[in-house]
């Protein structure tokens, strides 16, 4: 993609409240037909010992006797002890999330080749139909001290040319949905600048003026085999550097701080 080039560097504090991988592949009946036993017994070894499950796209208050005749779209899911990687597995796409704990890009797709792994071994997927790598982050004072300057300050002027024109100060909300193809990979990137409420990582967070980065990079081509898909995954994570970096100002860069060797 036609972003500029940025050397990656590591910062002391990052504002990353989600990271999701997704892969999608042609249905596997058994997977909603029978319990994950087989998956679940491995993955429960490496660090993942709760479970749960519900049906997708169906009221909540539904009696499961409608629901197993309605429907054979259920979710697998498969936590940390500490809750904040999670597996999920249906009957045509596998994910893995991190609400918390991230440490970097490579100890991320470290976990990600053996969870795939260890997917592949079970149910032998032909191919992969789509996969994506999407990336959330927040700016806010509670998550992130600013040294005197506000949330506004983060936000180029290219992203809401609005915060520069009187009209400013009678803002509430404001979104950017950008939509990019660049032939090889996709992207929705959607920036938002309006008040949250609710748990970011750690954080309780109420009625605060944030900046939120959604970056969702993807591929709709047929990829075969584990290998391909983490050079993709790959790919994905360089252009996402790239439109994060385009999406911020050195006010925020300098708040969160580069690490130092």
């Amino acid at each position: 993609m036609h972003f500029e080039q940025i050397d990656r560097i590591e910062y002391e504090k990052n504002i990353l409240f989600e990271v999701i991988f997704q892969a999608r592949f042609p249905e596997i009946m058994k997977i909603s037909r029978e319990e994950p036993a087989d998956f679940q017994d491995i993955i429960r070894k490496e660090g993942f010992p709760e479970t749960g499950s519900n049906f997708q796209n169906l009221p909540q208050d539904m009696p499961e006797e409608f629901k197993k005749i309605l429907t054979f779209d259920k979710e697998f899911y498969f936590f940390s002890e500490e809750g904040d990687w999670q597996v999920s597995l249906t009957r045509n796409f596998i994910a893995l999330s991190c609400k918390g704990n991230y440490l970097n890009y490579q100890d991320f797709r470290g976990r990600l080749k053996k969870f795939l792994e260890i997917f592949n071994k079970v149910y032998e997927p032909t191919y992969f139909s789509r996969i994506g790598l999407r990336y959330r982050n927040i700016v806010n004072e509670d998550i992130l001290p600013l040294n005197e300057k506000s949330v506004k300050d983060c936000i180029p002027v290219y992203i809401f040319p609005e915060l520069k024109q009187p009209i400013a100060e009678d803002l509430k909300t404001l979104e950017k949905i950008t939509q990019l193809d660049d032939g090889n990979i996709k992207a929705n990137v959607t920036h938002t600048l309006t008040q949250v409420t609710g748990k970011f990582r750690q954080e309780q967070i109420n009625n605060k003026k944030s900046y939120l980065i959604d970056i969702d990079c993807f591929s709709e081509n047929k990829i075969k085999g584990i290998d391909n898909a983490l050079a993709k995954c790959d790919e994905f994570k360089n252009n996402e550097w790239n439109i994060f970096q385009w999406s911020i100002t050195d006010t925020l860069r300098e708040a969160m701080g580069a690490k130092r060797n």
